[in-house]
Order: C-alpha cells, then structure tokens, then sequence
C-alpha cells in the first residue's frame, strides 16, 4: 500500500463524482510528474483504475435521476468506435516506433490537450447559462453530440483524458438549457461505457501497472462516491475555473 498514492486517489475521485471533470486531466499528469510512472503505463493504469470508479459514479447519479438515457445513447453511439479506434492506432503506433519515442509523443499529446481543455473550460464560465428546462429537446443536436462522442472515445484511448472534462465542457455549450447536474450524471455514465472499452484495449497492449491501480482504487472508490452525493447539492461551478489552472500548469510540465 501506497498512502501517497491512495490519497491522490481519494482526491482525484471526489473531483470525478463532484463536478464530471479533473479525473484523468488531473491524475494521468499526476502519475507522470510526480510518481514517474513512464506516459504509456500512466494512460493504461489511469483507464483501469477509472473503470469501477465510472461504473460506480454512474449507478450513484442514475438513482439520483441526474442521467438522461437519451443523451448517453447518443454519446455513446460516437464514443464506442472512437475508442476503438484509438486503440487501433495506439497498437500501429506502438509497433513503429520505440517505448521511449512512444512515451514522449503521449506526454505532448497529453499536454496539448490538457491546455486545450483548460482554455475551453476557463472561457466557457464567461457563457451564460439559460434557464434551466425540465425536458431539453436532443433531436436537433442529435449528430453534433455523435460527433462529440466520437472525438471523446477516440482521445481517451490514446490520452486516458476526455471522458469528463471535454465531453462535459462541450455539452454545456450546445446544451445551454439542460441542469448542470444532469449534464455531470450523463457524463459519468458515458464514461461508464467507454473507459472499460479502452482499459481493455490497454491491456492487450501490457501497459496497465495492476498494484498502481489497486493503490488508486482504494482512494478513489470512496472519494466518487463522496463526490457523486454531493453533486446534487453543492455548486460546482467555482471548482472549475481552479482545476483548469491546475491542467494548465501541468500541461506546461509535460513539454
């Protein structure tokens, strides 16, 4: 056991259940810069350790009824083959060029989309939200988020990193009028489907570190729990514009 790494668990979990966003954008950079794990290992490891904490967030917000089964379908309908896709490429990839030149063109990959992240998440606060609705009509919006769950599905293959932060930060833009914590619940469960697509694509490749991910589990379980009850009832949106600041400085460690 690893209390240092149990506790960034614990932390990272609670940002994942609270706000949809900061899992992987903040503990894949945390596995690479601060526990020197090598950029391929910290992707694999960070997709496995996520499965259960995915699955449990979602369960938790489903019986809060803060998942629309419409919007995940739709999601999923693009994120599934992305994320195969990812893995696909990741393999080619892998069998052209050496472990280390690998892991360094991850890390910058990782770094360009943390930054990427971190500006749409700091500027999307500066867009009002509309009046919430009970019933948001999906139909319209239909191939833009098929699109959306594509580009997801295929980037948390290659990075880990996309399942929250950039499926929720888009949603909220194209989805002005559906409740923030509705958003947060379809998220998790989108990632619910996704990230064991990816982990096991992982660990066909060997690059998932079983004791790291067991170190994180005993963290994080309980932290998505935390974080999922308190997303009903706690405002999320002051937490954003930090964590982004966060990405940001670690995107700008991984150059």
């Amino acid at each position: 056991m690893d209390w240092h790494i149990i506790v960034g668990g614990l932390i990272v979990g609670v940002l994942v259940g609270l706000t949809g966003v900061g899992g992987s954008s903040l503990m894949m950079p945390i596995l690479v810069l601060l526990f020197r794990v090598p950029a391929l290992i910290a992707v694999g490891t960070d997709l496995a350790y996520s499965v259960p904490t995915k699955i449990l967030g979602a369960i938790v917000h489903k019986k809060q009824q803060t998942v629309n089964p419409r919007l995940v379908l739709l999601l999923c309908l693009g994120g599934i083959p992305g994320a195969v896709a990812g893995i696909l490429s990741l393999s080619f990839v892998k069998a052209h060029v050496s472990i280390d030149e690998l892991n360094t063109i991850i890390k910058h990959v990782v770094g360009v989309l943390l930054l990427v992240i971190a500006a749409t998440i700091f500027f999307v606060q500066f867009f009002p939200r509309k009046q919430a609705l009970e019933a948001v009509w999906l139909r319209p919006k239909a191939p833009l988020i098929i699109v959306i769950g594509a580009v997801v599905g295929y980037a948390v293959s290659i990075t880990s990193i996309g399942a929250g932060s950039i499926t929720l930060t888009l949603l909220a833009l194209i989805l002005p009028r559906m409740r923030l914590q509705q958003l947060v619940g379809s998220d998790v469960a989108f990632a619910a489907f996704i990230v064991p697509i990816a982990a096991a694509g992982h660990l066909t490749l060997g690059s998932i570190s079983w004791p790291l991910t067991l170190n994180l589990l005993l963290g994080s379980i309980p932290g998505v729990y935390l974080g999922s009850r308190l997303c009903g009832t706690l405002p999320v949106k002051y937490l954003r514009p930090a964590m982004a600041g966060v990405m940001a400085l670690a995107a700008s460690r991984l150059f």
